[in-house]
């Protein structure tokens, strides 16, 4: 019903949305992402749905599912995504969220009222507004870097080595009374082996290339791991800089 959809934003009714979903996630496979945000997610009668994202894991797909930070909206979706998440799914949470959001990488997005429940599509009237790959559709993921990665809480974890084979994978922390030894993600100041040219950890380092912008304002020192206004060009800050000189 949707394929050649078309270049320019259009507005979508209910199944029209569901119809969409269900394309764009059939259709994922190894090397793209997707980002799946909606505040609620049950998904026990979307088989179709649930099914399809399962597979797009299976095929490596990177599918990145975001929830309200809530147990009675996490347990569901854990429990409606389980095999998704045996596959490598990234399932987060995030605090006192209300936009709904389907964006898919090179293909388009769709900015909705529709959460991924299961009665949004049979007894809900929804709106949606297709976005197509272009100017918009990567504002939209800008969006998603600046707004909603920052704000993340993982629920599952998968190994990011998986998911990204290209970039280095971190070694195992070391004692913390070895000096410099330690680095720190400077997004989530996660520990990462030290190293001022790649300063992030694999999952934030992911989310950093997709606009590669060095000046790019980031939470802590990449050597201590203490606020500060970082970015992949100063990853450390100036009392680290100087100390090390």
């Amino acid at each position: 019903m949707l394929m050649g959809i078309g270049k320019v934003p259009i507005i979508l009714e209910t199944r029209e949305i569901e119809d969409a979903l269900l394309q764009s996630i059939s259709q994922l496979d190894e090397n793209k992402s997707a980002w799946i945000i909606t505040p609620y997610l049950t998904i026990e009668k979307l088989s179709t749905i649930r099914r399809a994202i399962s597979e797009a894991c299976k095929r490596k797909a990177t599918v990145n599912v975001v929830v309200r930070d809530e147990p009675e909206q996490l347990a569901p979706a854990k429990q409606g995504l389980s095999e998704a998440i045996s596959h490598g799914l990234n399932l987060f949470a995030f605090h006192r969220l209300h936009a709904k959001l389907y964006w898919f990488e090179n293909d388009y997005g769709i900015v909705t009222s529709a959460n991924l429940v299961d009665g949004s599509f049979e007894a809900s009237t929804e709106l949606g507004l297709y976005v197509p790959a272009g100017t918009l559709h990567n504002e939209l993921r800008e969006w998603i870097t600046k707004v909603i990665e920052p704000g993340l809480r993982s629920v599952n974890s998968q190994p990011a080595e998986k998911k990204f084979p290209k970039f280095p994978a971190s070694k195992p922390m070391e004692a913390k009374s070895a000096p410099n030894t330690n680095g720190f993600c400077i997004r989530c100041s996660s520990s990462i082996n030290l190293s001022p040219e790649k300063p992030y950890c694999i999952e934030h380092y992911r989310s950093w290339s997709y606009y590669s912008n060095p000046d790019f304002e980031e939470k802590v020192c990449h050597s201590c791991g203490k606020p500060n206004k970082s970015t992949m060009n100063k990853p450390v800050c100036y009392a680290c800089f100087k100390a090390k000189r």
